[in-house]
């Protein structure tokens, strides 16, 4: 049995009983608090270094005790909690001193992280060659105040007999001086954006989806921008495949932990949907919340939503990810069945969480049945009028489009649309509206935006926005808007086109837009290749383009229609109204006996007219 009975931080295990005795001596040594650190201390703290091969730390108040020891790896020591904060413009009151071994005292980028984000009196480095302490390198850093080379001091190279050359304290009292008098003139940093590091794997093509992992790590940068998250760090790493513990693999893992500190991150987002027990892995591993891509876009979601029924819908796909991911203690803790070993004084939280989310999404279902319920009512009050809508990956420029198609028919709600949804912004339509145009010809149509689709979408977004979905579903036509100046549009298209598939509607009617052709090189063109729908290209940014855009919807609406001449009697003289709401009115003529109307009629609504039609 050891006779000292102080604790030890950091991964002990293995670790020969005299040599933790060695280190639990450190606890018994103090230096003198104008010191950096005592000889003696150094040189312990070098010798098990050099025997370990490991980093060790120490926390020294300034009273010279010894109030905490730690060992770590070769590289890096993980720090035990310390209750010693002080005030926005006062440091710790302790001092952080470790080994480097085999390697030089300068200070790491870690170092520097943590002597910012913790607000120590100074960190300290000693440089550990053959089992001694080579150089010591000390670093302090104003409280309150971000890392910066000009605003932080280092004190080195230094050599255990030159310790005394500089007084510790005075340097301390200096520094929180300065921050003091510095007022509001330097008031104290405070990030209320969250700190975000994401990552990716590089896999195999045959593992891969249509993006390259850089276009779809550069796109995943976006999307936490557009959650409101600060991106200090990218990183990808390539592997044969996806490991079923880490992800990303221990290895890697263990290396972006320490990317992380240096970069002050707070959140780690990887570019793919991990299983509940790689996200718990790794976060105790970097000790940072980890989020996946899914988990962003449904942020992102839950931001955009203003209706309650959009609101309902990205609750429910919330609540379908969350579900499987709910972490417990394991299986023998949950009241799955009766039985010996499964009474008890009640359910687990896990349960009880489990419990609750499967409750919440049946409430949301039977809500959004109610939802579809009344859609279904409205569209069979507009049956009579086609409805185009709008898809494609999100920011092509679906809803500036729209108000541009509201706007050259005069509408009073294009100022509306542009102010609200015309945004250059990912996912800014969540809620789609129906709004009324009218096509060459005289033709009524109603036009929808809908939600955008994008690389990688959550599986749970088709259930869970089914009702908005019908309208792309109900749409007599769509029109798949391409941000053109992309350089990998025809993968987005692409992806558009699956989504479209798993909806049913791949064989719906489908003009192809080109969009953003401003942005395009001077002189520069596409050549698309045929897929049996017509292309337009067009810029809604600037309005050119459209004139084509909307003959070629007129045209494609009438392809099933016919040229009819109807007789109408004039007590039935509403039908006209009607008409004009409906199909393409050509001609009208009064005579005496009826209104004969020459017109353009879909195959589905001549029955409705059957009993005026006289067929050309």
């Amino acid at each position: 049995m050891r006779e000292i009975k102080q604790e030890l931080y950091g991964e002990t295990s293995g670790v020969k009983e005299e040599v933790l005795k060695e280190l639990e001596s450190c606890y018994l040594l103090e230096v003198e608090g104008t010191s950096l650190i005592s000889e003696e201390l150094a040189r312990k703290m070098a010798w098990v270094s050099e025997l370990l091969g490991r980093e060790v730390a120490v926390y020294i108040n300034r009273r010279g005790k010894v109030v905490a020891v730690a060992l770590g790896d070769h590289n890096k020591v993980v720090l035990p909690h310390f209750e010693g904060r002080r005030k926005t413009k006062r440091l710790a009151g302790v001092r952080l001193v470790h080994t480097h071994p085999g390697g030089s005292g300068m200070l790491s980028g870690v170092d520097w992280a943590a002597l910012a984000a913790l607000q120590f009196d100074c960190i300290a480095a000693i440089g550990v060659q053959d089992g001694k302490a080579n150089d010591i390198y000390a670093g302090f850093c104003p409280p309150g105040r971000e890392f910066s080379a000009e605003a932080c001091l280092i004190k080195g190279p230094l050599r255990l007999a030159d310790l005394e050359q500089f007084n510790l304290l005075e340097t301390i009292e200096a520094i929180e001086k300065q921050a003091r008098s510095a007022g509001a003139a330097q008031p104290a940093v405070i990030e209320a954006a969250e700190r975000v590091v994401v990552v990716a794997l590089a896999l195999p093509p045959e593992k891969n989806g249509e993006l390259p992992p850089e276009e779809s790590l550069a796109e995943l940068v976006q999307l936490v921008k557009a959650a409101g998250a600060t991106v200090v760090g990218s990183f990808m790493q390539k592997k044969s495949r996806i490991d079923g513990t880490y992800f990303i693999g221990k290895g890697f893992a263990g290396q972006l932990s320490l990317q992380l500190q240096e970069l002050r991150a707070n959140v780690l987002v990887v570019d793919h949907e991990l299983t509940g027990t790689q996200m718990r892995n790794l976060e105790q591993l970097t000790g940072v919340r980890v989020l996946d891509r899914t988990a962003v876009i449904l942020d992102i979601f839950a931001q955009r939503a203003q209706t309650r029924e959009g609101k309902l819908q990205v609750e429910l796909a919330q609540l379908r990810y969350r579900l499987p991911r709910l972490m417990g203690q394991g299986g023998a803790l949950s009241r799955l069945a009766g039985g010996i070993g499964t009474r008890g004084p009640g359910e687990t939280k896990l349960e009880t969480d489990r419990r609750h989310i499967r409750r919440r999404i049946k409430e949301i279902e039977e809500q959004l049945v109610e939802v579809e319920r009344r859609r279904y009512v409205q569209r069979h009050g507009r049956k009579d009028i086609p409805a185009v809508a709008l898809v494609g990956y999100t920011n092509a420029g679906k809803s500036t489009l729209r108000f541009r198609l509201l706007q050259s028919v005069g509408s009073q709600e294009a100022n509306w649309e542009l102010e609200d949804r015309g945004t250059d912004r990912l996912f800014a339509t969540l809620d789609p509206t129906l709004r009324g145009i009218t096509l060459p010809g005289g033709q009524e149509v109603l036009v929808a935006d809908t939600v955008g689709f994008i690389h990688k979408l959550p599986h749970q977004f088709v259930s869970a926005f089914r009702a908005t979905l019908e309208e792309v579903q109900e749409a007599d036509l769509l029109l798949h808007v391409i941000d053109a100046s992309n350089p990998r549009w025809e993968e987005q298209k692409k992806t558009v086109e699956e989504v479209l598939a798993e909806l049913g509607v791949a064989e719906r009617p489908r003009i192809n837009v080109l969009n953003k052709i401003d942005l395009l090189a001077s002189g520069a063109s596409l050549l698309p290749l045929p897929d049996g729908n017509p292309w337009v290209s067009i810029s809604a940014a600037q309005g050119t383009g459209l004139e084509q855009l909307l003959l070629e919807m007129a045209n494609l609406l009438q392809q099933d229609s016919r040229q009819v001449q109807l007789f109408i009697p004039y007590p039935q003289a509403g039908v006209l109204n009607e008409l004009y709401k409906t199909v393409q009115v050509i001609s009208v003529n009064y005579r005496e006996d009826a209104i004969v109307v020459d017109a353009v009629v879909s195959n589905d609504k001549i029955g409705r007219y059957q009993p005026y039609l006289d067929i050309n």
